[in-house]
This record gives structure tokens, C-alpha cells and sequence, in this order.
């Protein structure tokens, strides 16, 4: 019986290219971790692929393409050639790259945290909070110069 992978399960030879292409995208450097030691390879491409199935079909066409090429050549030559799918890789790479908790850890990021509120008007929004020197001034701005779409019609 032959088993098929899901579409946003990866397959070894999958795992191996995006570990190649991670190494390459965020090596280990001044003592942050590189792709690997942040496990994105290992786990968290599939955190990111389970939350954008939408993403799965072209990072996976991507990854069959840069097998048996060189990493660096091959990233150099989408990002240029195809810049759009060079942002896809990059994106699942870096998202997976930044849900591992090493990584937020080393980062002192704690992820979106809600504040609690305690149902009082907050002080920037009371009238002698820090906003209103803003709402003293009154509304300023700058009026954009005019732009001709059509050559033949005059700026107003």
C-alpha cells in the first residue's frame, strides 16, 4: 500500500531541500541560531503550512525545483528570476524560522499578548492625556501635488 502525503505534509526529500534552502536563507551567525537549530525543517514548516494551506502547492513546487541544485545558486537565481516565489520561500522559511520559542526566546518576543483593560477611559484619550496637544493643533496636513494620469488633460 502506497501512503500519499496530505498536501501540507512534507515529504523527506521535501524536509531535505528545506533544510538545505533554510540553511542557506538563515544561517547560524554571531550566536543566533541558524534554520536548523531552530527546528524549521524538522517541525515548524509544518505549523506554517498547516495555516496556509493556500501556500503549500507553490513551497512545495519550489522545494522540487531546487533539488540536486546548488542551495545559494538556486536561491540567487529565484530571487531573481522570480521574485514573487522567491518572497513565498523566503515568508514559509522566516515564519516557520520565527514560531520556534528558542528563536521568540532569543528575540524577546513574546508573540501578540493582549492587555487587560479595566473598562476606563485609557490616558492617552482623556482630555489632559498626552494626545492633546494633537487634538489642540487641529488637523494638519500637506495637499499632494497633482498628478496627470492622462498626459493630454491639464493638472488641476
Amino acid at each position: 500500500m502506497t501512503v500519499t502525503p496530505s498536501a501540507a505534509e512534507l515529504t523527506d526529500d521535501d524536509r531535505e531541500a528545506a533544510y538545505l534552502l533554510g540553511e542557506e536563507l538563515i544561517p547560524a551567525q554571531d550566536g543566533e541560531l541558524s534554520a536548523d537549530e531552530a527546528g524549521v525543517a524538522a517541525r515548524f514548516l509544518d505549523e506554517v503550512l498547516t495555516l496556509r494551506p493556500d501556500l503549500v502547492p507553490g513551497f512545495r513546487a519550489i522545494l522540487r525545483e531546487s533539488r540536486d541544485r546548488d542551495p545559494r545558486d538556486f536561491c540567487e537565481s529565484l530571487a531573481v528570476a522570480e521574485p514573487g516565489r522567491f518572497q513565498l520561500l523566503t515568508f514559509v522559511i522566516a515564519g516557520a524560522y520565527l514560531m520556534s520559542p528558542r528563536v521568540r526566546d532569543r528575540l524577546g518576543y513574546r508573540g501578540q499578548v493582549g492587555e487587560p483593560q479595566a473598562g476606563e477611559q485609557q490616558r492617552e484619550y482623556t482630555e489632559d492625556g498626552p494626545l492633546q496637544v494633537v487634538r489642540d493643533r487641529g488637523p494638519v496636513y500637506r495637499p499632494t501635488p497633482a498628478v496627470r494620469l492622462d498626459p493630454a488633460q491639464p493638472t488641476r
